[in-house]
């Protein structure tokens, strides 16, 4: 037997969300691997020292100063009544999106990071935990969600025109670039992405990242095989705006930062600098 089920406001957002994105925006993926093996060992250390700081905060740090040093990952194209024009939008706004449940559905709440490139690793986890803990009729994103949700659909299509006609309109509601995350804890315990959040499309945006996985692989270095932690990690970019040029140097900037965690304003202990070296 089969029921039917309502198809509710809070999926009918994100079909409008996805529809835009097919329409507006010729989004292209690709799938990378980063040896995260000194991060975590790094990220142990400060849970180690009761300071402990998630792998998500570094990677929307990490991702900020991408866009920092490649700024053209950071325009937008907008599609107006009579002609398109591309935004430079000169500041870093992440828009986090996090995984929350609200009256039985899980809803994807948007978390816009103001100037993210100019935030630490530590400041910006406490944004993370702030939207993860507290009530969420207390934060006045769900609290707009649930005004637009109640929208007639007309409106909502209005809602939709704005966001791709008018850069200081998108700007409000999405940021200028997007973070999504997969990563789940681990079974000993300690936690990779502690902050509920999961995969949706960042394809609205110029520039997109969605991490999705840390395993222990074997890698080659100098001859030997041993054995490394690798983030998979999928980037997504607008193909009107950048070229695949851009994505091999973004990536290539994208590992320096994971593989060096000093980069990204974290005390790396001795021990791990020194199995670094080794």
């Amino acid at each position: 037997m089969a029921k039917v089920v309502p198809f509710t406001k809070n999926r009918e957002v994100i079909y409008d969300l996805l529809k835009r994105a097919r329409r507006y925006h010729c989004t292209c993926t690709s799938q990378h691997q980063i040896d995260v093996t000194d991060l975590l060992a790094t990220l142990d250390h400060y849970r180690d020292i009761g300071q402990p700081v998630s792998i998500n905060a570094c990677l929307i740090r990490a991702t900020s100063l991408l866009l920092k040093r490649y700024p053209r990952l950071n325009h937008h194209l907008f599609h107006g009544v009579v002609r398109k024009y591309e935004v430079d939008f000169e500041q870093i706004c992440c828009n986090v999106i996090m995984l929350r449940k609200h009256e039985r559905e899980l809803i994807l709440l948007p978390v816009l990071i103001d100037n993210s490139d100019q935030l630490s690793v530590q400041e910006i986890d406490k944004v993370l935990t702030y939207h993860k803990t507290t009530p969420l009729d207390q934060l006045p994103a769900v609290q707009g969600m649930q005004k637009m949700k109640k929208l007639p659909r007309v409106a909502l299509k209005a809602f939709s025109y704005m966001a791709r006609s008018n850069h200081r309109f998108y700007r409000k509601f999405f940021g200028t670039y997007g973070y999504s995350s997969l990563l789940m804890d681990r079974e000993d315990g300690v936690k990779l992405g502690d902050n509920g959040m999961a995969a949706m499309s960042a394809s609205n945006t110029c520039t997109g990242f969605i991490p999705s996985s840390v395993a222990d692989r074997a890698v080659v270095i100098e001859g030997k095989v041993v054995a490394r932690k690798m983030l998979d990690i999928v980037v997504l970019m607008d193909h009107y705006l950048v070229d695949g040029h851009d994505v091999f140097m973004a990536t290539q900037y994208l590992t320096k930062l994971l593989t060096q965690p000093a980069r990204l304003g974290l005390d790396v202990p001795d021990a791990v600098l020194a199995a670094s070296a080794t």
